[in-house]
């Protein structure tokens, strides 16, 4: 019998890529049932939110984690490792120009989180860049 272990990475950065993609899977999955969590993220637009939008936003979830479970995998692999780095870049261009340019979100609990996520992960995987990959 082979425990959970063998199959969780053994780096420290791809146990959290691995555990933010899960979290994104999560989130796919949620917005599929119950469009009002979008409604939550984008607070002053909530009206504007559809189920059809509520949808891509999950697509665009399940999309980022297949991004980041590969690189969680393959965490020494250039592509894999730059996509990685380009999906959390592009999370954190559309949460802030949301909250900054199109004023559609409010800094809550709902926007502050993947905020928090994506900057502090770019920020990581540059500053480990060398590190990782050869």
């Amino acid at each position: 019998m082979t425990s959970s272990a063998s199959w969780v990475p053994a780096e420290l950065l791809s146990k959290w890529l691995l555990l933010v993609s899960s979290m994104a899977i999560f989130n796919c999955v949620q917005n599929y049932i119950d469009f009002n969590f979008s409604r939550k993220v984008y607070t002053k637009g909530g009206a504007s939110v559809t189920p059809l939008s509520a949808r891509t936003f999950g697509v665009w979830n399940f999309t980022s984690a297949i991004i980041r479970g590969y690189g969680a995998y393959n965490i020494h692999n250039k592509v894999a490792y730059e996509l990685c780095m380009w999906s959390f870049a592009i999370a954190l261009g559309h949460f802030a120009t949301e909250v900054f340019v199109f004023k559609t979100a409010k800094l809550t609990p709902g926007i502050i989180s993947p905020l928090i996520v994506a900057s502090s992960s770019l920020i990581s995987m540059f500053a480990l860049y060398g590190q990782y990959v050869r």
